[in-house]
């Protein structure tokens, strides 16, 4: 498994949803992914039932890691972003699900990349303050720079420190001070 690949479509995937999100009324976003998700459990479901789909199987080969059950990863996103989408406003919902996709990206390539500081849980000082900054210079882009670094430190620290995956954790995260913290 390549980590930059599965990082690099990570981040594509996120802001695909981020922009299905932030393109379409919530509605239908939320029918979008509500039908991609359906399709994505069949899918996960006949590749677990050792179906090899073309393509499909492959790319979950290629793309999820030893020992998780296929799709994992994407299906954590999935269901967050739903979740999320239901929740809390398409703008919000977009930029949290924006913030994942970038935060985690950048953080898992800059720490492989560049990482020498380890400080919790085989996670780098560097790969955190990668993710860090671009999470802040994207967030940036919609509310006050202040405001931006706050959140997306927490974010941070969130990805960092969180027991569970951060597709379920990061996002909320990010929702919730935005709510309480912009008037967005």
């Amino acid at each position: 498994m390549n980590e930059y690949l599965r990082k690099i479509s990570h981040l594509l995937f996120g802001l695909l949803i981020a922009g299905v999100i932030g393109i379409f009324p919530k509605n239908e976003a939320l029918a979008i992914i509500a039908v991609s998700l359906s399709v994505g459990l069949i899918l996960i479901d006949l590749c677990i039932k050792e179906y090899r789909i073309p393509v499909i199987y492959e790319l979950i080969l290629t793309m999820e890691r030893d020992g998780a059950f296929p799709g994992k990863g994407a299906l954590f996103f999935v269901c967050t972003s739903l979740c999320i989408l239901v929740i809390f406003s398409s703008l919000i919902a977009a930029i949290s699900v924006g913030v994942l996709a970038i935060l985690d990206c950048f953080a898992t390539i800059v720490g492989i990349r560049y990482g020498t500081h380890k400080i919790y849980n085989n996670k780098s000082l560097e790969g955190f303050l990668g993710g860090f900054i671009i999470a802040t210079i994207s967030l940036a882009i919609f509310i006050s720079p202040i405001l931006a670094l706050v959140i997306a430190f927490i974010a941070g620290i969130s990805e960092l420190l969180s027991p569970v995956d951060d597709n379920l954790i990061i996002p909320w995260v990010v929702a919730i001070l935005i709510t309480i913290l912009t008037n967005i």
